[in-house]
């Protein structure tokens, strides 16, 4: 790990010192697992991955094949179908099924149709074993208690939602939560106890008022469909496994929004379980807890996600991969959490008001309403955030914004301040040994954090990229936008830290500094004496005058690390300040542009 020791003294009468620093390379973390690949496919839907297996602790990355998830056949024969119509008191028996006032309960396999009202039933699976196919085509379920739908007894149940219809199931309106430790009742408006598929091209609409929306005891594999879920606690839960392939999904969950929560790593066959797989689909998820909550691993290989969470974006205690799509975390405490965080593809954006990316072996984390460890409780209100590329994000705190009433310097070309906040590093604190500095924890064996592909934006309050362990970058872009308050650091790793390719910028605050060993590609450590202004362009050019990147701050910062492809160890390079810059920028930060005019402050070398 790095930190600045050495300050270019008397540049621009002062204003802005450069630190810049060298040490040895670092050997680099190897990567010797070898790959597997796993594919499921239904009739319109594809999930495939080639995945690495990488141990972790007790946790071992593993394939889609892995889970045994059944390529079931989901194009249902409906012509089949035994009808049941729905009404208050007048729902008529028939094949298959009984009716109880109004209770009906399916207690033969098969096909079945319903239609229709009841605002004070439930319509009960209690088969021996058998599979079952529910086609819901214009329904409205409101339980006299929870469970409107409950799935008590079958070995594997599709849910079709009929072209075009529109349905809802909801536990009544005042409906609670039980209390008896012994209650093993549905605790979910959609409540199944065997493996279930939802598919068609129809929507639904789920309000679990007493706790979940929709819940599998087993597996839960989401095809297809337009799928609203409103709950008190986890919005959709599949215990064993949870996957989505495909569909139009918008949960409002007071816990988690997605959630796979089997804690035993295993079933009794081996196969693991708690395990939650996307690879398609559009997903907006609302959560007073967590936004996708896994306990062995969480993966994300495609789809469109959204994420407004209290608590962490995207958690596991074991492995979070993102090999592909699009996550963007509007709002979070922490944004991505798991003991290994292995990133090879995707586009994302995180804001969080601590750590972006947080790899850890437990979850100890304190939500912004200051409540600890709340990774299976219920959450309070949300206060959505937005961010992202080509946005400012907004500020957390006064304390962490513009402390800025210290001394004024100017250039020809802007103004900067020495700031008052409590921890501030000046020239002396920094040619001394980069003051605080970071990485002086413990590293915990089996922790790291690898970026291989993607390309992602951090806004955080905290730490920008947190590993407990080592981290590992060999490609993908990151641009970290960290802390303005000197008790953390845009990069803050315990153990050790290469980059090999790829391209980094990380700007923050300075009394917390870390920046990666070069690893085959050079790094730049850039400190300065006051803080930089929002709205600060910095601009890094060759010997030779060539453009090598551009950087707009959106907050205040006093320290940044940049490498790129282009950066050689070894090399000097200049630094600009508020030039014209031209190009396309992800963040901030511009790879590929043209730059003119501005103030050099000074030149420093490539470790």
């Amino acid at each position: 790990m790095r930190k600045p020791t050495t300050v270019f003294a008397g540049i621009l009468a002062g204003s802005l010192l450069l630190a810049g620093c060298s040490t040895d390379a670092a050997t680099s973390t190897e990567d010797t697992a070898t790959g597997t690949t796993g594919t499921t496919q239904s009739e319109d839907s594809t999930t495939s991955t080639s995945s690495t297996a990488a141990a972790s602790g007790e946790f071992t990355e593993v394939t889609y094949a892995d889970l045994d998830v059944k390529d079931e056949d989901l194009n249902v024969d409906e012509s089949s179908a035994v009808d049941i119509a729905l009404a208050d008191g007048a729902t008529a028996a028939g094949d298959g099924y009984t009716v109880d006032g109004d209770t009906v309960t399916i207690t033969d396999g098969g096909v079945y149709r319903l239609s229709g009202t009841l605002s004070a039933g439930q319509v009960v699976v209690a088969t021996d074993d058998k599979d079952v196919t529910l086609i819901l085509d214009g329904v409205d379920i409101t339980a006299e208690g929870t469970g409107a739908l409950d799935i008590e007894d079958a070995d594997e149940v599709i849910i079709l939602l009929a072209d075009g219809s529109t349905n809802s199931l909801s536990d009544a309106a005042d409906a609670t939560a039980s209390t008896d430790e012994d209650y093993d009742g549905p605790n979910a408006a959609l409540f199944s106890r065997a493996d279930m598929w939802i598919t068609g091209d129809g929507s639904l609409t789920v309000n679990g008022v007493a706790n979940d929306g929709i819940t599998s005891k087993d597996g839960l594999v989401i095809d297809s469909g337009t799928i609203n879920v409103t709950a008190t606690d986890d919005g959709i839960r599949g215990k064993d496994y949870l996957v989505v392939l495909d569909g139009d999904i918008t949960v409002d969950a007071g816990g988690d929004g997605l959630k796979a929560d089997n804690e035993n790593m295993a079933n009794d066959d081996g196969v693991p379980v708690g395990v939650a797989w996307i690879s398609g689909g559009t997903l907006d998820i609302t959560a007073g807890v967590d936004g996708i909550d896994a306990y062995y691993q969480a993966m994300v290989e495609g789809g469109d996600i959204t994420i407004a969470a209290d608590d962490d974006g995207i958690t596991t205690k074991g492995v979070l991969r993102i090999a592909d799509g699009t996550v963007d975390i509007t709002q979070s405490y922490e944004g991505l959490e798991g003991r290994l965080i292995r990133l090879t593809g995707g586009d994302g954006t995180i804001v969080a008001s601590d750590d972006g990316f947080n790899v850890s072996s437990g979850s100890g984390s304190t939500a912004g309403d200051g409540s600890a460890d709340v990774g299976g409780g219920m959450g309070g209100g949300r206060d959505r955030q937005s961010g992202g590329p080509g946005a400012a994000p907004s500020s957390s705190s006064t304390d962490d914004t513009a402390s800025t009433t210290g001394t004024t310097a100017t250039t020809a070309a802007y103004t900067t301040t020495a700031s008052s906040t409590d921890g501030a590093i000046d020239a002396t604190t920094i040619a001394g040994g980069g003051g605080m500095g970071g990485g002086m924890e413990q590293a915990e064996e089996g922790l790291e954090l690898e970026i291989s592909g993607g390309t992602w934006y951090i806004d955080a309050d905290g730490d920008g990229l947190d590993s407990n362990g080592d981290a590992v970058m060999t490609g993908g872009t990151v641009v970290v936008e960290g802390p303005t308050n000197s008790g953390n650091g845009a990069v803050d790793v315990s153990g050790e830290f290469t980059i090999s390719g790829g391209t980094l910028l990380a700007s923050g605050s300075s009394g917390m500094f870390e920046a990666p060993t070069a690893d085959g590609q050079g790094v730049l450590s850039i400190g300065f004496q006051s803080q930089l202004a929002e709205g600060t362009v910095l601009t890094v050019t060759d010997a030779d005058g060539g453009f090598v990147a551009s950087f707009t701050t959106s907050k205040v910062a006093q320290a940044i690390v940049l490498s790129t492809p282009d950066v050689v160890s070894g090399e000097t390079y200049t630094v600009i300040a508020d030039a014209t810059v031209t190009g396309d920028d992800f963040g901030g930060l511009v790879t590929d542009g043209q730059v003119s005019g501005g103030d050099e402050l000074g030149t420093l070398t490539a470790d």
